[in-house]
């Protein structure tokens, strides 16, 4: 079992560890489907549902990843990151329906997009320029037109909820 996080002086309304990446967990948006797409008005095929559910999930560990860093203390961080990945792997084939794409792979696809992210997420503008870089992935990758790009940055907030990480993780200190 892992430890409180604040130690002795803990509130009792806080969480270990195992606790928050179990409730971070909830909160991951699972597979993308068309019909997820045509909600907000954007064009997909079953085929493309793969690359949008990997892309979206990359781009939620690093909002997951950011949100870790900003509200918990530095020796848990990996552990809390690790166990949120240990979660998605357990569930990779069945609700991530992604067992095509080799767990391995996923990770160095998803470290790539982590470090595409962060400059313009943590520096550059926040979640708007971080979404509009990802909107640049998704239409170079021709999942997504170029008209459907506002549609786009109304979906992301949806899939990806910042202030719910936020406030979750804020419970834990």
């Amino acid at each position: 079992m892992l430890g409180p996080l604040a130690g002795e002086g803990m509130k009792k309304e806080s969480m270990t560890p195992a606790e928050a990446a179990d409730a971070l967990y909830k909160l991951i948006p699972r597979r993308i489907t068309v019909e997820t797409l045509s909600d907000y008005g954007i064009e997909g095929t079953e085929e493309q549902e793969d690359a949008f559910t990997r892309e979206i999930l990359s781009f939620t560990l690093y909002w997951a990843s950011a949100a870790i860093n900003a509200h918990i203390p530095r020796k848990y961080r990996e552990l809390l990151f690790q166990r949120v990945l240990d979660l998605i792997r357990a569930d990779w084939e069945t609700t991530y329906r992604l067992g095509a794409v080799p767990w391995d792979e996923y990770l160095l696809e998803m470290e790539a997009r982590r470090a595409r992210y962060a400059p313009v997420g943590d520096y550059e503008g926040g979640a708007m320029a971080a979404s509009e870089e990802i909107s640049d992935v998704l239409e170079s990758e021709g999942l997504i037109q170029t008209e459907d790009r506002p549609k786009l940055l109304v979906l992301l907030p949806d899939l990806v909820p910042l202030d719910k990480y936020q406030e979750l993780l804020s419970q834990c200190v």
